[in-house]
């Protein structure tokens, strides 16, 4: 008898070794051995048909993956929604305040220069002419790129929420599907599966992949090294009259 045993298991080795040989110098094997493989690899509806109880586990296994991975989604949105909002109060107080600094300093140069009269102060220190024309452009710059910031901050702040009501949706059809797995579940406890549960089944496979794309996705969110704005130094006197003019 363990001659027999024996030589089984050497046929099944040789088998292996073939079929592993196939798959790998034949295009036409691989190619046949594949869609074998896909077949019980995936749920078809002769598949559920067969065997609709543990399609079913499966289903509801994948559903509750989806729960989780959503409920992380609105983790992360939270807290990059929580930086965005920083970002946008600090740009909003940069810009306000450099605004007004800009506004002190056009008013202090256009008086020195009414009246001939340099160096003027400034916050408690003597600046000459040349400074004050430096710091209005640098200051200036800085607004505008600030400005240029709280826009992309402002647009991230709307793509989130965007991903927000995405995230809500994927949860409520995870949840309905999660119910609709019960209910057939308990029809199958009571009666042999029908066409018509058959088709119920094929139905939550299509819908699941829906909340599964939904909770497989990118959130859209911004980095905060995304948004540096580099900051130019160099006093253009064009740029400076042409700000000076601007009232």
């Amino acid at each position: 008898m363990s001659g027999i045993v024996k030589m089984i298991a050497g046929a099944v080795v040789i088998a292996a070794i073939v079929v592993g040989v196939l798959y790998f110098t034949s295009d036409v094997q691989k190619t046949k051995i594949d869609a074998a493989i896909n077949q019980y690899a995936h749920w078809t509806p002769e598949n559920i048909a067969k065997d609709p109880l543990n399609y079913l586990n499966f289903c509801e296994q994948e559903a509750e993956k989806a729960m989780l991975n959503l409920k992380a989604s609105e983790i992360a949105i939270a807290q990059n929604r929580g930086n965005l909002d920083g970002m946008k109060k600090t740009a909003q107080d940069k810009i306000a305040a450099g605004e007004k600094a800009v506004g002190e300093l056009k008013t202090l140069f256009s008086q020195a220069e009414k009246d001939a009269k340099w160096p003027v102060t400034w916050q408690g220190q003597t600046r000459d002419k040349d400074w004050i024309k430096r710091q209005i452009v640098s200051l200036f710059r800085q607004v505008e790129a600030e400005k240029g910031l709280l826009v992309k901050v402002q647009d991230a702040i709307r793509r989130l929420d965007g991903q927000v009501t995405r995230v809500q949706e994927g949860r409520s059809q995870a949840q309905q599907q999660l119910a609709e797995i019960r209910t057939s579940r308990e029809i199958l406890k009571v009666q042999k599966i029908t066409d018509d549960l058959t088709t119920r089944l094929v139905s939550i496979k299509e819908v699941l992949k829906v909340t599964l794309n939904t909770a497989s996705e990118t959130t859209g969110t911004i980095s905060l090294e995304q948004l540096a704005a580099q900051q130019a130094t160099a006093v253009d006197d064009a740029e400076f009259n042409k700000i000076m003019d601007n009232p």
